[in-house]
Protein backbone atom coordinates (compact mmCIF):
# COMPACT_ATOMS: atom_id res chain seq x y z
CA UNK A 1 0.00 0.00 0.00
CA UNK A 2 3.03 2.22 1.14
CA UNK A 3 4.92 1.35 -2.53
CA UNK A 4 1.69 1.94 -4.64
CA UNK A 5 0.92 5.29 -2.63
CA UNK A 6 4.88 6.04 -2.89
CA UNK A 7 4.24 4.94 -7.06
CA UNK A 8 1.77 7.40 -7.16
CA UNK A 9 3.16 9.89 -6.36
CA UNK A 10 6.51 9.79 -8.26
CA UNK A 11 4.15 9.32 -11.09
CA UNK A 12 2.03 11.98 -11.02
CA UNK A 13 5.52 14.33 -10.05
CA UNK A 14 6.89 12.51 -13.52
CA UNK A 15 3.80 13.44 -15.02
CA UNK A 16 3.20 17.27 -14.39
CA UNK A 17 7.57 17.59 -15.00
CA UNK A 18 6.92 16.10 -18.85
CA UNK A 19 4.01 17.73 -19.14
CA UNK A 20 5.67 21.00 -18.33
CA UNK A 21 8.20 20.26 -20.18
CA UNK A 22 6.19 19.51 -23.20
CA UNK A 23 4.64 22.73 -22.73
CA UNK A 24 7.52 24.45 -23.01
CA UNK A 25 8.96 22.82 -25.64
CA UNK A 26 5.92 23.58 -27.96
CA UNK A 27 6.56 27.55 -27.10
CA UNK A 28 9.94 27.10 -27.72
CA UNK A 29 8.97 25.62 -31.25
CA UNK A 30 6.38 28.15 -31.67
CA UNK A 31 8.46 30.47 -30.87
CA UNK A 32 11.13 29.40 -33.37
CA UNK A 33 8.92 29.08 -36.00
CA UNK A 34 7.33 32.69 -35.74
CA UNK A 35 11.24 34.08 -35.78
CA UNK A 36 11.96 31.95 -38.38
CA UNK A 37 8.80 33.56 -40.58
CA UNK A 38 9.93 37.32 -39.10
CA UNK A 39 13.56 36.93 -40.41
CA UNK A 40 11.76 35.71 -43.50
CA UNK A 41 9.61 39.50 -43.53
CA UNK A 42 12.28 40.99 -42.27
CA UNK A 43 15.52 39.60 -43.25
CA UNK A 44 17.88 42.70 -42.56
CA UNK A 45 20.14 42.03 -45.73
CA UNK A 46 17.34 41.94 -47.97
CA UNK A 47 15.81 45.46 -46.80
CA UNK A 48 19.18 46.95 -47.10
CA UNK A 49 18.93 45.78 -50.54
CA UNK A 50 15.63 47.07 -51.08
CA UNK A 51 16.17 50.46 -49.90
CA UNK A 52 19.41 50.50 -52.07
CA UNK A 53 17.19 49.59 -54.92
CA UNK A 54 14.55 52.04 -54.20
CA UNK A 55 17.33 55.12 -53.53
CA UNK A 56 18.36 53.93 -56.95
CA UNK A 57 15.39 54.24 -58.35
CA UNK A 58 14.51 57.48 -57.22
CA UNK A 59 17.73 58.65 -58.98
CA UNK A 60 16.76 57.08 -61.97
CA UNK A 61 13.82 58.86 -61.97
CA UNK A 62 14.94 62.62 -60.98
CA UNK A 63 17.30 61.83 -64.26
CA UNK A 64 14.44 60.80 -66.40
CA UNK A 65 12.85 64.21 -65.52
CA UNK A 66 15.50 66.32 -66.54
CA UNK A 67 16.01 64.14 -69.78
CA UNK A 68 12.07 64.23 -70.66
CA UNK A 69 11.72 67.64 -71.77
CA UNK A 70 12.38 68.21 -75.42
CA UNK A 71 15.05 70.61 -75.95
CA UNK A 72 15.63 72.34 -79.27
CA UNK A 73 19.54 72.93 -80.77
CA UNK A 74 20.66 76.52 -80.87
CA UNK A 75 20.55 77.71 -84.47
CA UNK A 76 22.92 80.38 -83.68
CA UNK A 77 26.20 78.79 -81.65
CA UNK A 78 27.37 80.13 -78.69
CA UNK A 79 29.23 83.49 -78.80
CA UNK A 80 32.07 83.65 -75.61
CA UNK A 81 32.69 87.72 -76.41
CA UNK A 82 28.89 88.12 -76.23
CA UNK A 83 28.77 86.07 -72.45
CA UNK A 84 31.93 88.17 -71.64
CA UNK A 85 30.00 91.07 -71.76
CA UNK A 86 26.49 89.66 -70.69
CA UNK A 87 28.33 88.48 -67.76
CA UNK A 88 29.94 92.14 -66.93
CA UNK A 89 25.98 93.38 -67.04
CA UNK A 90 24.86 91.03 -64.48
CA UNK A 91 27.14 93.08 -62.43
CA UNK A 92 26.40 95.81 -63.93
CA UNK A 93 22.80 96.02 -62.65
CA UNK A 94 24.26 94.71 -58.98
CA UNK A 95 25.69 97.86 -59.19
CA UNK A 96 22.86 100.13 -60.47
CA UNK A 97 20.90 98.28 -57.70
CA UNK A 98 23.23 98.83 -54.35
CA UNK A 99 23.71 102.90 -56.22
CA UNK A 100 19.32 103.02 -56.07
CA UNK A 101 19.57 101.89 -52.85
CA UNK A 102 21.47 104.33 -50.82
CA UNK A 103 21.69 106.85 -53.06
CA UNK A 104 18.31 109.05 -52.52
CA UNK A 105 18.58 111.23 -56.12
CA UNK A 106 19.80 108.62 -58.61
CA UNK A 107 18.31 108.03 -61.23
CA UNK A 108 18.93 104.44 -62.60
CA UNK A 109 21.52 105.61 -65.12
CA UNK A 110 24.36 103.16 -65.57
CA UNK A 111 26.76 105.37 -66.95
CA UNK A 112 27.83 106.97 -63.79
CA UNK A 113 28.65 103.02 -62.47
CA UNK A 114 32.03 101.75 -62.66
CA UNK A 115 31.68 98.90 -64.68
CA UNK A 116 29.87 100.98 -67.36
CA UNK A 117 33.43 101.47 -69.49
CA UNK A 118 33.65 97.48 -69.68
CA UNK A 119 31.96 97.07 -73.49
CA UNK A 120 28.60 99.31 -72.63
CA UNK A 121 29.75 102.74 -73.69
CA UNK A 122 28.67 101.98 -77.07
CA UNK A 123 24.93 101.52 -75.61
CA UNK A 124 22.30 103.88 -74.96
CA UNK A 125 19.96 102.96 -71.67
CA UNK A 126 16.09 102.99 -72.95
CA UNK A 127 14.74 102.60 -69.48
CA UNK A 128 15.22 100.90 -66.35
CA UNK A 129 13.01 98.49 -64.45
CA UNK A 130 12.08 99.19 -60.68
CA UNK A 131 10.35 96.76 -58.33
CA UNK A 132 9.22 96.92 -54.77
CA UNK A 133 11.68 95.51 -51.96
CA UNK A 134 10.12 94.68 -48.75
CA UNK A 135 13.01 96.57 -45.72
CA UNK A 136 13.07 95.24 -42.48
CA UNK A 137 14.79 97.44 -39.88
CA UNK A 138 15.30 96.91 -36.11
CA UNK A 139 15.71 99.94 -34.14
CA UNK A 140 17.33 100.12 -30.99
CA UNK A 141 16.56 102.39 -27.99
CA UNK A 142 17.36 103.17 -24.21
CA UNK A 143 14.46 102.48 -22.28
CA UNK A 144 14.47 105.70 -19.58
CA UNK A 145 15.62 104.92 -16.09
CA UNK A 146 12.44 105.78 -14.36
CA UNK A 147 10.51 103.19 -16.16
CA UNK A 148 13.03 100.64 -14.93
CA UNK A 149 12.68 101.99 -11.09
CA UNK A 150 8.91 101.48 -11.46
CA UNK A 151 9.44 98.17 -13.05
CA UNK A 152 11.56 96.96 -10.40
CA UNK A 153 9.13 98.13 -7.42
CA UNK A 154 6.31 95.77 -9.34
CA UNK A 155 8.63 93.22 -9.15
CA UNK A 156 10.23 93.51 -5.25
CA UNK A 157 7.30 90.96 -3.88
CA UNK A 158 8.58 88.75 -6.25
CA UNK A 159 12.09 88.14 -4.16
CA UNK A 160 15.63 89.65 -3.47
CA UNK A 161 17.38 88.38 -6.87
CA UNK A 162 15.97 90.93 -8.98
CA UNK A 163 18.11 93.89 -6.83
CA UNK A 164 21.37 92.35 -7.97
CA UNK A 165 20.77 92.53 -11.11
CA UNK A 166 19.34 96.50 -11.10
CA UNK A 167 21.92 98.12 -11.40
CA UNK A 168 22.85 95.81 -14.62
CA UNK A 169 19.36 96.44 -16.19
CA UNK A 170 19.40 100.01 -15.81
CA UNK A 171 22.32 100.07 -17.58
CA UNK A 172 21.85 97.29 -20.86
CA UNK A 173 18.15 96.73 -21.32
CA UNK A 174 16.99 98.06 -24.92
CA UNK A 175 13.72 97.69 -26.88
CA UNK A 176 13.64 97.49 -30.45
CA UNK A 177 11.08 98.74 -32.94
CA UNK A 178 10.42 96.79 -36.22
CA UNK A 179 10.09 98.83 -39.11
CA UNK A 180 8.72 97.32 -42.39
CA UNK A 181 8.31 99.33 -45.27
CA UNK A 182 8.50 98.84 -49.49
CA UNK A 183 10.75 101.07 -51.21
CA UNK A 184 11.12 100.70 -55.05
CA UNK A 185 14.69 99.47 -56.05
CA UNK A 186 16.07 98.67 -59.53
CA UNK A 187 15.58 95.14 -60.85
CA UNK A 188 18.00 95.78 -64.37
CA UNK A 189 17.84 97.80 -67.77
CA UNK A 190 17.15 97.68 -71.61
CA UNK A 191 19.94 98.72 -73.86
CA UNK A 192 20.20 99.69 -77.31
CA UNK A 193 23.09 100.05 -79.47
CA UNK A 194 23.83 100.14 -83.87
CA UNK A 195 24.45 96.55 -84.00
CA UNK A 196 22.78 94.92 -80.90
CA UNK A 197 20.11 95.25 -77.61
CA UNK A 198 20.41 93.86 -74.45
CA UNK A 199 17.69 93.51 -71.66
CA UNK A 200 19.51 92.80 -68.19
CA UNK A 201 18.27 91.42 -64.76
CA UNK A 202 20.27 91.35 -61.76
CA UNK A 203 20.55 88.66 -58.93
CA UNK A 204 19.25 87.66 -55.55
CA UNK A 205 20.52 90.58 -53.03
CA UNK A 206 18.65 89.77 -50.04
CA UNK A 207 17.70 86.48 -47.93
CA UNK A 208 14.04 86.78 -48.77
CA UNK A 209 15.12 86.67 -52.62
CA UNK A 210 16.52 82.99 -51.52
CA UNK A 211 13.45 81.82 -50.04
CA UNK A 212 11.03 83.10 -52.57
CA UNK A 213 14.24 80.55 -55.02
CA UNK A 214 13.63 77.87 -53.02
CA UNK A 215 10.42 77.02 -52.71
CA UNK A 216 8.52 74.74 -54.83
CA UNK A 217 4.84 75.92 -55.79
CA UNK A 218 4.27 76.13 -58.96
CA UNK A 219 1.16 77.91 -60.80
CA UNK A 220 0.11 78.00 -64.74
CA UNK A 221 2.09 80.22 -66.96
CA UNK A 222 -0.44 81.52 -69.21
CA UNK A 223 0.25 83.06 -72.87
CA UNK A 224 -0.02 86.72 -72.44
CA UNK A 225 -1.55 87.07 -75.61
CA UNK A 226 -4.33 84.37 -75.24
CA UNK A 227 -4.20 83.87 -71.28
CA UNK A 228 -4.07 79.91 -72.56
CA UNK A 229 -2.18 77.83 -70.33
CA UNK A 230 1.69 77.19 -71.39
CA UNK A 231 2.98 74.19 -68.41
CA UNK A 232 3.48 75.25 -64.40
CA UNK A 233 6.67 77.70 -63.47
CA UNK A 234 7.70 78.80 -60.09
CA UNK A 235 5.21 80.20 -58.49
CA UNK A 236 7.08 82.77 -56.30
CA UNK A 237 9.46 84.25 -59.39
CA UNK A 238 6.64 83.87 -61.61
CA UNK A 239 3.94 86.11 -59.21
CA UNK A 240 6.94 88.32 -58.25
CA UNK A 241 7.58 89.02 -62.42
CA UNK A 242 3.80 89.50 -63.01
CA UNK A 243 3.66 91.35 -60.51
CA UNK A 244 6.15 94.33 -60.93
CA UNK A 245 7.94 93.44 -64.09
CA UNK A 246 6.00 92.01 -66.87
CA UNK A 247 3.79 95.07 -67.87
CA UNK A 248 6.80 97.64 -68.05
CA UNK A 249 9.50 95.31 -69.74
CA UNK A 250 6.54 94.45 -72.59
CA UNK A 251 6.37 98.14 -72.71
CA UNK A 252 9.89 98.97 -73.17
CA UNK A 253 10.56 96.27 -75.70
CA UNK A 254 8.28 96.64 -77.95
CA UNK A 255 9.71 100.07 -79.17
CA UNK A 256 12.68 97.79 -80.72
CA UNK A 257 14.02 98.13 -83.61
CA UNK A 258 13.38 93.71 -84.87
CA UNK A 259 15.85 93.53 -87.21
CA UNK A 260 18.56 94.01 -84.41
CA UNK A 261 19.59 90.61 -82.01
CA UNK A 262 18.06 91.09 -78.62
CA UNK A 263 20.37 89.41 -75.77
CA UNK A 264 18.42 89.10 -72.70
CA UNK A 265 20.20 87.66 -69.96
CA UNK A 266 20.67 87.57 -66.07
CA UNK A 267 22.17 86.10 -63.09
CA UNK A 268 20.96 84.03 -60.43
CA UNK A 269 17.53 85.23 -59.39
CA UNK A 270 18.29 87.49 -63.02
CA UNK A 271 18.30 84.06 -64.98
CA UNK A 272 14.93 82.91 -63.73
CA UNK A 273 13.05 86.77 -64.30
CA UNK A 274 15.04 86.67 -68.14
CA UNK A 275 13.50 83.24 -68.69
CA UNK A 276 10.13 84.52 -68.48
CA UNK A 277 10.90 87.44 -69.91
CA UNK A 278 12.07 85.89 -72.85
CA UNK A 279 8.93 83.60 -73.40
CA UNK A 280 6.91 87.03 -72.61
CA UNK A 281 8.59 88.64 -75.41
CA UNK A 282 8.54 86.06 -78.19
CA UNK A 283 4.62 85.64 -77.69
CA UNK A 284 4.06 89.30 -77.56
CA UNK A 285 6.06 90.18 -80.19
CA UNK A 286 6.81 87.22 -82.67
CA UNK A 287 8.87 89.29 -85.20
CA UNK A 288 11.67 89.19 -82.24
CA UNK A 289 12.01 85.26 -81.86
CA UNK A 290 14.53 84.68 -84.72
CA UNK A 291 16.32 87.31 -82.71
CA UNK A 292 16.12 86.69 -79.45
CA UNK A 293 19.42 84.91 -77.41
CA UNK A 294 19.32 84.24 -73.89
CA UNK A 295 22.36 83.91 -71.45
CA UNK A 296 21.62 82.61 -68.28
CA UNK A 297 24.02 82.00 -65.69
CA UNK A 298 23.81 80.75 -62.36
CA UNK A 299 20.00 80.11 -62.63
CA UNK A 300 17.43 77.53 -60.59
CA UNK A 301 14.67 75.75 -62.07
CA UNK A 302 12.00 77.90 -63.70
CA UNK A 303 8.96 75.31 -65.09
CA UNK A 304 8.27 71.67 -65.52
CA UNK A 305 9.23 69.54 -68.62
CA UNK A 306 5.59 71.44 -70.34
CA UNK A 307 6.90 74.66 -69.90
CA UNK A 308 10.33 74.43 -70.64
CA UNK A 309 9.42 72.41 -73.73
CA UNK A 310 7.32 75.09 -74.90
CA UNK A 311 10.00 77.48 -74.04
CA UNK A 312 12.87 75.43 -76.24
CA UNK A 313 11.14 75.44 -79.11
CA UNK A 314 9.95 79.15 -78.99
CA UNK A 315 13.66 80.07 -77.70
CA UNK A 316 16.20 77.64 -79.16
CA UNK A 317 19.31 79.95 -78.28
CA UNK A 318 19.49 79.69 -74.87
CA UNK A 319 22.22 78.93 -73.53
CA UNK A 320 22.78 78.09 -69.45
CA UNK A 321 26.12 78.82 -67.80
CA UNK A 322 26.56 76.61 -64.75
CA UNK A 323 29.47 76.40 -62.10
CA UNK A 324 28.96 72.33 -61.30
CA UNK A 325 30.11 73.43 -57.87
CA UNK A 326 26.92 75.81 -57.79
CA UNK A 327 24.30 74.81 -55.27
CA UNK A 328 21.60 77.49 -56.98
CA UNK A 329 21.16 75.78 -60.13
CA UNK A 330 20.22 72.54 -58.32
CA UNK A 331 17.52 74.18 -57.01
CA UNK A 332 14.45 73.38 -56.95
CA UNK A 333 14.88 69.78 -57.19
CA UNK A 334 13.53 68.08 -59.88
CA UNK A 335 10.32 66.54 -58.20
CA UNK A 336 9.40 68.08 -55.25
CA UNK A 337 6.16 67.40 -53.67
CA UNK A 338 3.23 67.28 -56.66
CA UNK A 339 6.35 69.62 -58.67
CA UNK A 340 8.42 68.94 -61.06
CA UNK A 341 11.24 71.56 -62.56
CA UNK A 342 13.32 70.72 -65.28
CA UNK A 343 15.90 72.86 -66.78
CA UNK A 344 15.89 74.25 -70.11
CA UNK A 345 18.81 75.68 -72.34
CA UNK A 346 22.08 74.64 -73.76
CA UNK A 347 24.51 73.82 -71.24
CA UNK A 348 28.22 75.51 -70.67
CA UNK A 349 29.70 74.38 -67.03
CA UNK A 350 32.97 75.06 -65.76
CA UNK A 351 34.51 74.24 -62.16
CA UNK A 352 34.98 76.73 -59.83
CA UNK A 353 34.64 75.17 -56.06
CA UNK A 354 35.47 77.71 -53.46
CA UNK A 355 34.50 75.86 -50.62
CA UNK A 356 31.29 77.29 -49.51
CA UNK A 357 27.71 78.41 -50.93
CA UNK A 358 27.86 82.00 -51.68
CA UNK A 359 31.80 81.99 -53.69
CA UNK A 360 30.55 79.08 -55.73
CA UNK A 361 27.61 81.45 -56.53
CA UNK A 362 28.40 84.88 -57.20
CA UNK A 363 29.22 86.80 -59.96
CA UNK A 364 32.25 87.09 -59.97
CA UNK A 365 33.28 83.97 -59.97
CA UNK A 366 30.96 83.22 -63.31
CA UNK A 367 32.78 86.10 -64.78
CA UNK A 368 36.58 85.05 -63.87
CA UNK A 369 35.69 81.95 -65.68
CA UNK A 370 33.79 83.11 -68.58
CA UNK A 371 36.85 85.45 -69.29
CA UNK A 372 39.33 82.56 -69.07
CA UNK A 373 36.96 81.18 -71.59
CA UNK A 374 36.63 77.74 -68.63
CA UNK A 375 33.18 77.08 -69.55
CA UNK A 376 32.23 73.66 -71.94
CA UNK A 377 29.82 72.37 -73.92
CA UNK A 378 28.48 69.70 -72.21
CA UNK A 379 25.05 67.97 -70.78
CA UNK A 380 27.12 64.94 -68.46
CA UNK A 381 28.51 67.41 -65.99
CA UNK A 382 31.76 66.47 -64.28
CA UNK A 383 32.36 63.21 -64.07
CA UNK A 384 36.11 61.78 -63.18
CA UNK A 385 34.99 58.93 -61.42
CA UNK A 386 33.11 57.34 -64.50
CA UNK A 387 30.24 56.35 -62.26
CA UNK A 388 27.19 55.90 -64.02
CA UNK A 389 23.87 54.72 -62.83
CA UNK A 390 22.64 51.51 -63.97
Amino acid sequence: MKFNRRYLLWSGLGATIAAAFGRDHWRRSALAAKQAELRQLYDPQKLVQDAFQADLASVKQLIAVQKSATLRSPTIPYNREWSKLLIVGSKLCTEQYLRGKYQADYDGNISTLPLYQKGFTSFQQVTSFKASERIEETIPFEVPTSDIETIQGNLKDIGDRFNQTKETIKKEVKQVVQLHQKVPVYYGFLLTSAKANILMFRGTQRQTEWLENALALQDTYQNPMTKSPMGKVHYGIYDFYQSFLAKPVAEAVKSLDTDKPLFISGHSLGAALATLAAMDTVLLYPKLRQKLQLYTYAGPRVGDREFITVHSKLIPNHYRVVNLADTIPLLPMSQQLKAEFVHGGEQWSFLSYQGDIMPNHIVATYRNAIEQEAESRTDKGFDNLHLHIS
